[in-house]
């Protein structure tokens, strides 16, 4: 009777251990991945390093095997739907050489010439989807030479496997110091803990009303109030599925911070200076009213920027895999007046909103507000309220920063890199990247909405006339 039990009880066993592994292959995948990697709201990363040297595939090869598959399971893992309907992370074989890909251009160009084949390709791939056969990331390599280089690579990522710490991370693995790759990467001080300021009543109840003023608007921009109208805002529906083109500016952090000493505030408050005024020179070019129009900047940060880390040992100690991605408004200056307009104006009125937003309990508040609404509406329903939200605002700006020193991957140097965010319902987007003494400003539009070059000229001058303005004789009373 006993060996009779025991060879009843083998198929039991047998399906009980498929069930074990089939537990350890799947992952649940997190509330704030799954709204943002779905039917209503679909978005990814597309990172652009161009290159002194050209990388070869076996180099990129070796780089996948070797750095980024051991790195983190996601990068071995698809998006499945269990049993229950619930999407979770499923551990697959990767075949590496699915992962890169190499274009083909036309030959005998000129370097500006390829240069623009370049950008041609990058929009091309920012509006692709990412197969969900296998994992949501691909490497291309572009084996022509542009502005900056021999050659590039572009590393494209669903957002669903993290957001920019998590690429951070994905960095600093991969690239090294150029002048010592043994030496470790230094990383800028990161923090938007709110310091300083007297510790009165009044400071207390000012920073009540902010709280409550900013939980309102938020909750109004994600349902029905729309900015106006503009040259630069449609306020048309499926905007993310129309064709884009990318316009960039490199501008010298040394230049930034001259006019950070003169105006005070951060880098962060000239950066935005310059989106707000080289808005309004467009809309001013474009023969567009500014003067009376409501008009808001969605800015994008990272909820674990709150914190702020001192070093790159202490944020990867942190949680760095998953997204912790959050929002907050900021009025764009809405004045009469055409080009005559002093440029420090914006760069005084970016410090004000930004100053008036640490006073403010709003940033500690929304990461807990978000995993409540997805508790309450699910996924795809704060989806809705983040499309919502996007939509109805008339620009977008996320950023990140990266090491000081100059980098280098598999021996080839960086000669400058830059990210964009594609599917954002909008149709003009901001994207900052820091990096080695550079910050790189990348505009990603609408193609047939807004002029690239108009708006590229704009955002050289807006720069170049903020600077004089500020190292010239400081700001206008």
């Amino acid at each position: 009777m006993e060996e009779v039990s025991m060879v009843f009880n083998q198929p039991k066993q047998k399906q009980k251990l498929q069930v074990e592994e089939e537990e350890e292959t799947l992952l649940p995948m997190s509330p704030t991945s799954q709204y943002l990697s779905n039917s209503v709201l679909s978005l990814s990363v597309l990172c652009v390093f161009e290159l002194e040297t050209v990388l070869t595939e076996f180099e990129t090869a070796d780089i996948i095997s070797n750095v980024i598959l051991p790195l983190n399971r996601l990068f071995s893992s698809i998006i499945h739907i269990d049993e229950k309907g619930a999407p979770r992370w499923k551990k697959v074989e990767v075949r590496v050489e699915d992962h890169i890909i190499v274009p083909t251009f036309s030959t005998g160009l000129s370097t500006m010439e390829y240069d623009e084949k370049l950008t041609e390709y990058v929009t091309k791939l920012a509006g692709e989807r990412l197969s969900s056969n296998k994992p949501s990331w691909e490497i291309h390599l572009v084996k022509y030479p542009n502005k900056n280089g021999a050659g590039s690579m572009v590393f494209k990522v669903g957002h669903a496997l993290g957001d920019g710490y998590s690429l951070l991370y994905v960095m600093f693995s991969v690239f090294k110091r150029a002048d010592d790759p043994s030496l470790p990467l230094t990383l800028p001080s990161m923090s938007m803990r709110v310091t300083g300021g007297e510790k009165s009543l009044w400071s207390y109840v000012s920073r009540c009303i902010n709280t409550v003023s900013d939980l309102t608007f938020s909750g109004l921009k994600a349902s029905f109030w729309e900015d106006s109208t503009t040259v630069v805002r449609s306020g048309a529906l499926g905007v993310e599925f129309e064709p884009i083109t990318i316009s960039s500016v490199s501008l010298s952090m040394e230049r930034l911070k001259e006019v950070k000493s003169k105006v005070g505030g951060t880098i962060n408050d000239v950066v935005h200076g310059i989106i707000y005024y080289l808005i309004h020179l467009y809309m001013v070019r474009t023969g567009d009213i500014c003067s009376g129009k409501h008009m808001n900047l969605l800015v994008m940060f990272n909820t674990r920027m709150v914190r702020g880390y001192k070093s790159i040992a202490e944020m990867f100690e942190a949680k760095i895999w998953g997204n912790h991605v959050a929002f907050l408004h900021a009025p764009i200056p809405s004045v009469s007046g055409g080009e005559e307009v002093d440029p420090l104006y914006f760069v005084i009125k970016a410090k004000e909103a930004m100053e008036r937003n640490k006073n403010s309990m709003f940033t500690y508040l929304i990461k807990p507000i978000i995993s409540a609404l997805i508790y309450i509406r699910g996924p795809k329903g704060i989806s809705k309220l983040s499309h919502t939200n996007f939509r109805n605002t008339t620009a977008s700006v996320t950023s990140l920063i990266g090491p000081k020193e100059k980098i280098a991957i598999a021996g080839h140097q960086v000669g400058s890199c830059y990210f964009i965010v594609p599917g954002v319902p909008q149709n003009l987007i901001f994207t900052i990247l820091s990096c080695t003494g550079q910050l790189r400003l990348v505009a990603t539009m609408e193609k047939n909405f807004i002029d690239s070059q108009l708006l590229n000229e704009c955002m050289n001058e807006a720069f170049e006339n903020i600077y004089v303005a500020a190292c010239g004789g400081g700001i206008s009373p």
